[in-house]
């Protein structure tokens, strides 16, 4: 995924939502255009996406100027996040286009204008972003909702989600209030209790799913999406720099899971231990840990797996085989009495990747044995073109035949001779503990190692990890000087109001 800046650029709003993070600095102003301008330089040297949050941007009178600025500087996915009340006009969306968005996400906390107003504090705020998402689809733009569930709203998500179907939005995420700002000062009022929501959220992700619309929950743990794993936002959210007012965070994930959010010691036997963030810090300091209970099952080391087909291996006993390799001497899946196995399916002997892949692999074959790992290789290829194959690139560890893919189909890695790149590792019991669904083909045996690793690794560290932040003080040029240098104009404005 492209790595994303996501663009702090103050703090007015015209709207004043009850559990707004940022309200205790509603209302206090916005940075200036030319640090705006600046910090989409810094960023666009190591990102390729662009996110406009404010509170509300699109109420900034250079609005239009910025993101024309990120589209100058080629920025591939500008996005909005909005409350939407702007887009309500026509010639603004217009507008926010030809400048350069492409992306809209506006936010809904309910299904009728009494439940989105009255948590807004915003009157006519739900006809205006109903009108909204109407505009951009009409302009053939697309829309990623973001809903904040409140006590207020819980038992309507399923309803929620029937609008967003029905206003065929591109996706919609139900996020877990953080409790800062306002969802802080209102928490007994505003923040519900997450077992109780949870049931609610999985009705809505049903909804969204059989509606045809990409839906996810975000800042819910897995031990509250069980059979919903692969609706957690967490997995889909690209890496992320958060630019703040002189200063940048460089790894948003990072900051969420050693910072931002907490775990237990009763976590440390879950399934999802090594991947999991847990909730936000702030709220078991309210309502405690009791309702965050551990998933059994077989461990899960990282993200990928649980959005594959395969997930379900996890745990079960190897398929055995027995195949020819070079020379005609067949080997079997019990012959290998290593503590680990890898088992390496790749699509064709002399290919550029599997080359890759197989020099990697050898590359890295001393360490691997020495943590206790041997790895197999397997393709449809014959056992002759297996040894032209290793002579031509000094492979000593075994290729194997599975000529029909039968060997393949049973571990579902492909049919016939359409093998998937894909790695299993087996532990010492000989049960498929992990998945590399994605080999990389430069470092593989590196990534095998580390899975290994990270598989074998004891529970993290509860304990709150150090603050990563880059102090970065934009030495801002003049507007006029910043936007000629983009071939902007200087006094570009909204000429809006809503």
């Amino acid at each position: 995924m492209a790595r994303r800046a996501d663009l702090k650029t103050g703090y007015n709003c015209n709207s004043n939502c009850v559990f707004c993070v940022i309200g205790d600095k509603l209302f206090t102003g916005d940075r200036t255009t030319e640090d705006c301008i600046e910090e989409l330089k810094l960023s666009r040297q190591t990102c390729e996406d662009v996110v406009f949050t404010g509170a509300e941007v699109t109420i900034r009178p250079d609005f239009f100027q910025l993101v024309a600025a990120a589209k100058a500087l080629k920025y591939r996915n500008i996005q909005i996040q909005t409350n939407g009340r702007m887009f309500a006009y026509l010639p603004f969306c217009e507008r926010a286009i030809q400048a350069g968005a492409n992306e809209f996400s506006p936010s809904v906390h309910g299904h009728t204008a009494k439940l989105h107003d009255g948590l807004t504090r915003s009157q006519g705020s739900f006809n205006q972003i109903v009108q909204a998402i109407k505009n951009l689809k009409g302009l053939g733009q697309r829309i990623v909702v973001n809903s904040v569930a409140a006590r207020q709203n819980v038992v309507h998500l399923p309803a929620m989600a029937r609008l967003f179907v029905e206003l065929k939005v591109d996706q919609f995420q139900i996020a877990f209030p953080h409790p800062t700002g306002h969802a802080e000062t209102y928490f007994n009022a505003v923040v519900p209790k997450m077992s109780e929501l949870a049931p609610y959220v999985h009705e809505a992700m049903r909804i969204g799913r059989e509606g045809g619309v990409s839906c996810m929950a975000e800042a819910m743990p897995y031990c509250m999406m069980q059979g919903y794993e692969r609706f957690v936002s967490e997995l889909f959210i690209p890496p992320t720099e958060i630019v703040y007012d002189g200063f940048v965070v460089p790894d948003y994930k990072h900051d969420r899971m050693e910072r931002g959010k907490t775990r237990f010691a009763q976590c440390a036997t879950c399934r999802f231990e090594p991947m999991c963030e847990g909730p936000w810090r702030e709220y078991p300091q309210h309502r405690g840990s009791d309702e965050f209970q551990p998933v059994a099952g077989p461990r899960v080391v990282d993200t990928s797996i649980v959005l594959d087909e395969r997930f379900s291996m996890l745990g079960t006993e190897a398929p055995a085989f027995a195949l020819p390799m070079a020379g005609g001497k067949r080997l079997a899946l019990a012959d290998l009495g290593t503590r680990w196995v890898a088992v390496a399916f790749y699509p064709e002997d002399g290919s550029p990747g599997c080359t890759a892949e197989a020099c990697s692999i050898e590359a890295g074959l001393s360490k691997l044995a020495a943590a206790g790992i041997s790895v197999v290789g397997i393709s449809p290829d014959a056992p002759d073109r297996h040894a032209a194959f290793a002579q031509a690139n000094r492979l000593t560890y075994p290729l194997l035949a599975d000529v029909t893919g039968q060997v393949a189909e049973a571990w579902r890695s492909g049919r016939g001779r359409g093998f998937k790149r894909t790695t299993y590792l087996l532990g010492p019991q000989r049960r498929i503990d992990h998945i590399l669904v994605e080999p990389d083909v430069q470092r593989h045996a590196a990534q095998i190692l580390d899975a290994v690793t990270r598989f074998e690794a004891g529970p993290r560290t509860l304990e709150r990890g150090e603050e990563q932040v880059i102090v970065r003080r934009p030495k801002a040029k003049p507007v006029a000087e910043a936007a000629a240098e983009l071939g902007l104009s200087a006094t570009d404005t909204t000429q809006f109001s809503d």
